[in-house]
């Protein structure tokens, strides 16, 4: 249960920034927010402000912004169909752009906080207890310089590394030596590999030190811009491939799925849950932004036609535009769920 909760809180602060982006984006152009919610469901708490009523509901799944106009015909100038069309398009967009934001800012704190994994060095970082290596004598801290007749002293260490693992891979069940130095000395150990049939492929049970780079904040911030763009590219790619071939469906999650996984990232520890938080917040801000009924996409494809039309779409076309992509969205979540139901 507490996991659950966590779960929630964890997902609802990803679509309050979400709709935080909305509401600001709204008062930097002068739109009115009649209503910001946190929560959804019976209202616990009203707060009356200056111009926008702040509400906590009972049920902690997100929450929303109400506009004045946004759904129903209004004559106030500050009201959501009043507004031009590049202000209204700058407030749907703010929503799915604050996601990557957000992204950027959970990035420079892992960076600054736990580093970036560059590469692996050559050097003995734990052993698998019972696999050859340990059997055999190797510590953890011994830098690997050879192995079989090969001098891996010379090489860089992400060159030396990659050496090691396609010779344990091509060498298969044969016998070895691998010379390592430890403090001043240079020691070597003979290994029989050992077959791990899981995942078929041949072991001597040890893992490499990970070679981490440190960031100060400002550069940080900055790798983190170019980081999310990269992830982003790499969301686009799978999303493609997605729609026009299929590929991924099967890896789809719904609710129950990202709530597990939410669960074990947060007993995994913070590093792991950072990570996590990353991917989810892009997701969506991406999703968010396919042109689809009932999405933000859907409602900048609309502005950019009411744009090129030059005068507004009609408002219960509109609506039955939304209408229809809300069900479909609505079918397509109770299709993840029931997958992510089987998963368990």
């Amino acid at each position: 249960m507490t996991t659950i909760l966590v779960a929630l809180l964890f997902f609802s602060v990803f679509i309050m920034i979400h709709e935080l982006g909305h509401f600001l984006a709204a008062r930097a152009v002068g739109i009115h927010a009649a209503e910001f919610s946190i929560g959804m469901g019976p209202r616990l708490i009203k707060i009356s402000g200056k111009e926008t009523e702040y509400s906590l509901r009972a049920l902690p799944i997100g929450g929303y912004v109400r506009f004045l106009g946004e759904d129903e015909s209004s004559n106030d100038p500050k009201a959501f169909n009043n507004a031009k069309v590049w202000k209204r398009f700058l407030v749907i967009a703010a929503g799915p752009v604050m996601n990557m934001l957000l992204a950027v800012l959970l990035l420079s704190i892992l960076f600054i906080s736990f580093g970036l994994h560059v590469s692996n060095q050559p050097v003995i970082d734990s052993l698998i207890s019972g696999y050859p290596a340990e059997q055999a004598g190797l510590q953890e801290g011994d830098r690997i310089v050879g192995i079989g007749d090969e001098d891996l002293s010379g090489l860089e260490d992400a060159e030396a590394v990659l050496r090691i693992q396609e010779f344990i891979s091509e060498n298969g069940p044969k016998p070895f030596t691998i010379t390592v130095q430890r403090g001043n000395q240079i020691v070597s150990y003979d290994l029989i590999p050992s077959y791990n049939s899981e995942n078929d492929i041949w072991q001597v049970g040890f893992y490499f030190k990970p070679n981490i780079k440190r960031f100060g904040f400002f550069e940080a911030i900055g790798t983190s811009f170019v980081e999310v763009f990269r992830i982003t590219g790499q969301m686009l790619v799978m999303l493609k491939d997605l729609i026009f071939s299929g590929r991924g469906l099967g890896d789809v999650m719904g609710p129950i799925g990202i709530v597990s996984e939410i669960g074990r990232a947060a007993q995994a520890g913070v590093q792991r849950l950072l990570q996590l938080g990353i991917i989810i917040t892009l997701n969506l801000s991406i999703m968010n932004l396919i042109p689809f009924p009932a999405l933000d996409g859907g409602r900048l494809l609309l502005l950019a036609v009411e744009g090129l039309r030059g005068k507004p779409i009609d408002r219960e076309k509109e609506g039955y535009f939304h209408l229809v992509g809300f069900v479909l969205l609505m079918i397509l979540m109770i299709i993840v769920t029931y997958k992510d139901i089987l998963r368990i």
